[in-house]
């Protein structure tokens, strides 16, 4: 096994492959610790507060809608599909690109009114144990970010365009401009006005994220021509493989809105408790499992290595060594120094020591599926170049069960970290099963 290991980085040492991991891991990197010294920010500003469980409910949905279109829908349907194209001819792929951008710029500014229609009876639905304080915060934050919605579905589908040519670091390291923008007008405005602070930050940042990615689409070869044409037979086969990812990412979340309606029952500050240690974990995963599928999906997207089962195997395996390399030593060395950890990022100002105390569970049980998170995204990536949706839409459903069970069982006992618990069960249940899938579908290539 070592041998293989060995062998395995020295084949990568000097591709093209391996450096554009490190450069995408790197600007995410980047991206992520500033996203992280933003959490901080808003750590010693706000604590585990009422504001700070309203932020998190408000932003649900825009955040839900930036996963589903960016990390989902954007990456894993359009590109393999806009690649599919390109080989056949950069018309037919401009083409394709052009009536696909416009449709779901009208579906962006059609769900922002809807959500504008039913956001006060959404934040009753996924946080039913607010009091009226918080639920009033929650409805006004909510009000003023919404519009985040239709830009970030925008930068989804432009940074997915820059991907399949290869190009990921001006789209990976564009979220720092969204973070140093809402970390600049908290600061500034937060104590005469804490809630606007956040929320217009939170728009602002996310206007600005959208227009630096034109730095780099200016790059390349395509051109963009508004139309909409509902009829095209590619439109058509890109939202029947959508709809089982949307699915798939709503399960997904509903997981999630499920822990923080539980966690609504709780004492104050549980929701915030679990959106901190979330992030804590969060942040290796992003850095470094994010950016191996990131590389690794318009490689095994295009013809010549989904067509030949040696060379789609060779990449996948790629991705797991990489993924156990990295995140099997991070769990590690985060369940053994949780609690420095958690006092060395956020003890300070309105993150006093309870909040510390309310965090350090969680984050020790949502780093237990550090693992599984990196190994998901993986192989969802493979189905999804493969033009495989369904599978992983079925073993998310079944997971999110399984996740539901384990809140029942262990928030009584553990609480805020029961709930975290029961999400990492659930992700290696996930795991394996993929895992399992895809070995079978890779031996019909």
């Amino acid at each position: 096994m070592k041998k293989h290991q060995l062998s395995s980085l020295e084949r990568l040492r000097n591709s093209p492959f391996l450096s554009s991991i490190f450069s995408t891991s790197f600007f995410i990197g980047i991206s992520r610790l500033t996203g992280f010294f933003r959490e901080i920010v808003f750590s010693s500003l706000i604590g585990t507060s009422y504001i700070m469980d309203a932020f998190v409910v408000a932003f649900m949905v825009p955040n839900f809608f930036r996963r589903i279109l960016g990390e989902k829908a954007a990456e894993s349907v359009f590109i393999p599909l806009y690649i599919r194209e390109r080989e056949k001819s950069q018309k037919e792929a401009d083409t394709y690109m052009s009536n696909l951008f416009s449709i779901i710029g009208l579906i962006l500014i059609a769900g922002t009114v809807l959500f504008y229609l039913i956001a006060p009876y959404f934040i009753k639905l996924v946080a039913p144990g607010f009091n009226q304080q918080t639920f009033t915060a929650a409805l006004y934050l909510t009000m003023i970010i919404l519009p985040y919605m239709f830009f970030i579905g925008i930068y989804a589908f432009l940074g997915s365009l820059l991907e399949s040519f290869k190009k990921f670091n001006i789209y990976n390291i564009s979220p720092l401009i969204f973070n140093v923008t809402l970390i600049a007008i908290v600061l500034i405005f937060y104590k005469a006005h804490p809630l606007k602070s956040i929320a217009f930050g939170v728009l602002i940042g996310v206007i600005l994220e959208t227009l630096f990615l034109f730095f780099d689409l200016k790059n390349i070869p395509v051109k963009f021509k508004l139309m909409f044409n509902f009829k095209d037979s590619r439109i058509k086969k890109t939202f029947r493989l959508l709809i089982p990812i949307l699915g798939g990412s709503g399960i997904e979340k509903l997981a999630i809105y499920i822990d923080r309606i539980m966690a609504s029952f709780l004492n104050t500050g549980a929701i915030s408790a679990l959106h901190f240690s979330f992030l804590l974990t969060d942040l290796p995963f992003a850095v470094f499992s994010i950016a191996i599928s990131k590389v690794i999906h318009p490689y095994i997207s295009e013809k010549e290595i989904y067509s030949s089962k040696e060379k789609f195997s060779r990449y996948i395996r790629r991705g797991i060594f990489l993924n156990v390399l990295v995140l099997l030593p991070t769990t590690v060395i985060f369940i053994l120094f949780a609690k420095p950890i958690v006092q060395f990022v956020y003890l300070r100002g309105a993150f006093d020591a309870r909040s510390a105390a309310m965090t350090i569970p969680p984050f020790i049980f949502y780093t237990l599926g550090l693992i599984p998170m990196g190994l998901i995204q993986l192989f969802s990536k493979a189905f999804y170049s493969l033009l495989n949706t369904k599978t992983p839409l079925y073993i998310a459903f079944v997971s999110t069960l399984i996740n539901i069970l384990c809140n029942v069982i262990l928030m009584p006992k553990l609480g805020a970290g029961g709930l975290a618990l029961g999400t990492s069960i659930s992700m290696w249940f996930n795991a394996f099963y993929l895992f399992f899938k895809l070995k079978l579908r890779i031996s019909k290539i």
